[in-house]
C-alpha cells in the first residue's frame, strides 16, 4: 500500500469536527461516513459515476457525473508526490499549534515558518473547488506554490479535504505534496459540461438513477435512455 493512498484515506476519516448549524444531523458528515469504509472500499468505487436525472413524465432528461475524490487525489493518473519538504511539513503541521498568519488556510506557525524558506511569495495561488464548477465528491480547499528548493524552482500543492456540511468549515489540516505543474490528475480531470458528459454517452456502460443510488440501469434500459437523451 503506497504512503499516498494511506495518508489520503486517513484525511478522508479525520474528524473535522461538529457544529449545532451543520446540515448533517448527528451522523451525516463526511468523516463520519467515511468512518465505515476501509481503504480497500476506497480502492473499490468507481472512479467516476455517471447518473441519469427524469422528468416530470418520466423521461430521461440530464446527466450527472461525480468523481471519487480518493482516486483524483491517490489513484492511477494522480501527480502527487511525498519528498523530503512535503513529509517534514506535514509532520510539523501534525503538530496543532496556532494557525499561521499566512495566505494558505490550515497550516500552523511551525510549518509555515519551515516552509517560509522555500516559499517564492509571489507563487501562492489559494482556490476552493465549491467555488467553481467540480464533479468532485468531497470539496477540497488549498494553495499551489513555488518552491525553491535545492537550488531550483518546483511546484507543490497544498490541500485539505472538507470532512463536514457547511462548506464554510469543517477541512482537514493543509498536507502539502510535491506536484508537477500543478496539476493533481494526469487524466481524471474534477468537471466536465453537459456536452463533454453527452460526448461520452456512446461509451457509458450503466448510469445510476441520481435521486435513488441504489437503481442502476444497463442493457436494453440503458439504450432507452440513451435515445431519449440524444432527441430530447
Amino acid at each position: 500500500m503506497s504512503k499516498l493512498r494511506q495518508l489520503i484515506y486517513e484525511k478522508l476519516k479525520e474528524n473535522t469536527g461538529k457544529h449545532f448549524l451543520d446540515s448533517g444531523g448527528s451522523s451525516n458528515r463526511h468523516w463520519q461516513r467515511n468512518q465505515e469504509k476501509t481503504i480497500d472500499d476506497f480502492m473499490r468505487e468507481e472512479e467516476q459515476v455517471f447518473g441519469v436525472g427524469f422528468n416530470n413524465e418520466g423521461k430521461a432528461d440530464e446527466l450527472f457525473r461525480a468523481v471519487s475524490v480518493f482516486h483524483y487525489l491517490a489513484g492511477d493518473g494522480s501527480n502527487l508526490e511525498l519528498d523530503k519538504i512535503s513529509k517534514e511539513f506535514n509532520k510539523l503541521n501534525e503538530l496543532n499549534d496556532e494557525l499561521a498568519d499566512c495566505e494558505p488556510y490550515g497550516v500552523g506557525v511551525s510549518a509555515w515558518d519551515y516552509l517560509s524558506e522555500f516559499v517564492d511569495e509571489d507563487n501562492i495561488h489559494t482556490w476552493n473547488t465549491y467555488n467553481g464548477d467540480s464533479d468532485l465528491s468531497q470539496t477540497l480547499q488549498g494553495a499551489t506554490l513555488r518552491l525553491f528548493v535545492d537550488g531550483q524552482y518546483e511546484d507543490y500543492v497544498l490541500i485539505q479535504i472538507h470532512g463536514g456540511c457547511d462548506v464554510r468549515g469543517g477541512y482537514t489540516d493543509a498536507i502539502l505534496f510535491k506536484c508537477e505543474y500543478g496539476l493533481i490528475n494526469e487524466y481524471l480531470i474534477p468537471y466536465m459540461d453537459s456536452y463533454d458528459i453527452e460526448q461520452e454517452l456512446e461509451y457509458i456502460d450503466q448510469l445510476h438513477d441520481w435521486f435513488d443510488h441504489a437503481k442502476i440501469y444497463e442493457g436494453e434500459k440503458l439504450e432507452t435512455i440513451k435515445q431519449e437523451l440524444i432527441n430530447q
